[in-house]
Parts: structure tokens; C-alpha cells; sequence
């Protein structure tokens, strides 16, 4: 199942290791185990999933064009990126150029005529001149770039929020709403357990190096526990496997008899 929750968001519950006393009793909890097998979540992920089948031919071509139009965005900022990295090598190269003739005018000018000088001059500046009109024209592409993809985002934004007003209808709820009542319930269910356990501070298990008792990691017990506050919520199980029905080691009825 995929991880729909930042681990982050379990915080209220979990303390850390730097402020325990001697005379704490410490127990263990997963968080991220929680966050992903809290039956909220699993139901909302199933409902969500059922409805992405259900309506892949109603939103199927909007979601295959906008596809197609990140895909080609995409490519054009690759491109677009690669022309300004080349722009910037040969901004150097031009630079140089310049200072170069520059330098040459300079130490040339007594010994040349004025129509001499003015031609290098205009010779200078028509290489600068150049050189800026691509800069210009970059620049051009990024404005119309940013534009593009500002109003993809749009697009993209909208049909996300038809998608939530369409999962909605069908019975499902929005992601935040999800994720807030879950991490909630999690933070309050981890006291809950640990109080009646006795703990008075409790860690995630990847803080212990060492634990001598096992049954100090109260995980599947906060679990059961969010699992007895939503009876109404039935998890579809996975179907099991033809090959894992029957245990290999299942005696044929002739050696039985043996």
C-alpha cells in the first residue's frame, strides 16, 4: 500500500530520547506502521481506488492530455535549460572576445584613421549587439515558458479538485481530512495505550539501539485499539494466492497412514 501520510505528523505522542529520566518507564511505538494500516486510511485508500476504476473513462482523457502536456513542458524546460547553460559558456567567450578588441582599439588608435577606428568600434558593438539579442531571445522563451506552465499548474490544479468533488460524491474524503483524523486519533490513541500500560514515555523503534522486552512495543496494540473505535469500517482483504491456500508441508493421505 502506498504511504499516504508523512511520518512527520505523529508527534504529539512521541518524545525524544535526550529528555529521558531513570525512573521513566519506556515503551515503543511504530508510527509509520500506524499511519499506514490506521483502517480510516486503508478505507479512504480503498474507496479512492475503487472510484479511480469506476470513473477511469469519465476523467481518462483529461488525465491522459494533461500527461501529455506535462510530458511536452517538461521537455521544453530541458531544452530551454540546456540552451542557457550554452548561452553562459559563450557569454564568457564573447566577453573576452570584447575585452580583447577593446584592448587592441585602444592600443591601435594613434596610429589609425577615424573612419579606421569607427569601423572596429561598430565591428565591437555588432558582436555585443548579437550576442545580447540572444540573451534577449532566452529570456523571451523563459517569460512565455513560465506563462505555460502557470497555466498547466491551473489546469492540473483544477482537475485535482474535481477529481476530490467527484470522490467525495461517490462517498469518499478529502485527503486532509483524512490525514488530520487519522494522525489525531493515532497521537490519542498512543497515550490512551501507554497510560494503561504504565509507560511514561514512549519512542519510535528506531531510537533504541537494544530492547530486552519485546513486549514493550505497544504498536499492535494501539492498533487494535484504533481498529475497536471503527467497527463500522470492514477491510477488504487481499484474495490469497492458489499456491498458499494449502501449507507445503500438508501430509498426503498415504504417508498418514504410515
Amino acid at each position: 500500500m502506498k504511504k499516504l501520510f508523512k511520518i512527520a505528523a505523529i508527534t504529539a505522542a512521541l518524545t525524544t530520547a535526550s529528555i529521558a529520566q531513570a525512573s521513566d518507564t519506556i515503551g515503543f511505538v511504530d508510527p509509520s506502521y500506524l499511519l499506514q494500516n490506521h483502517p480510516v486510511a486503508i478505507d479512504a485508500a480503498q474507496k479512492f481506488d475503487k472510484f479511480m476504476r469506476e470513473g477511469r473513462d469519465k476523467f481518462a482523457d483529461e488525465d491522459k492530455k494533461l500527461a501529455e502536456e506535462n510530458k511536452a513542458l517538461t521537455a521544453e524546460r530541458d531544452k530551454l535549460e540546456s540552451d542557457a547553460k550554452k548561452l553562459q559558456a559563450e557569454q564568457a567567450k564573447v566577453e573576452a572576445s570584447l575585452k580583447k578588441k577593446s584592448a587592441a582599439l585602444e592600443k591601435d588608435a594613434p596610429r589609425l584613421r577615424s573612419r579606421e577606428i569607427q569601423a572596429r568600434q561598430n565591428a565591437i558593438e555588432a558582436e555585443y549587439k548579437k550576442f545580447q539579442n540572444k540573451v534577449a531571445a532566452i529570456q523571451k522563451r523563459e517569460a512565455e515558458f513560465g506563462k505555460k506552465a502557470e497555466a498547466f499548474q491551473k489546469k492540473a490544479d483544477a482537475f485535482q479538485e474535481k477529481l476530490n468533488k467527484a470522490q467525495q460524491e461517490a462517498g469518499g474524503m478529502d485527503p486532509q481530512t483524512v490525514q488530520k483524523q487519522v494522525v489525531e486519533e493515532i497521537n490519542a490513541t498512543i497515550k490512551e495505550v501507554a497510560k494503561s500500560k504504565g509507560y511514561t514515555l514512549v519512542f519510535p523503534p528506531s531510537v533504541a539501539l537494544y530492547a530486552e522486552d519485546e513486549s514493550k512495543d505497544i504498536t499492535e496494540k494501539v492498533l487494535d485499539a484504533l481498529k475497536a473505535k471503527h467497527p463500522e469500517i470492514k477491510i477488504e482483504q487481499p484474495a490469497a494466492k492458489a499456491n498458499e491456500a494449502k501449507p507445503a508441508t500438508e501430509a498426503k493421505p498415504e504417508e498418514a497412514k504410515k
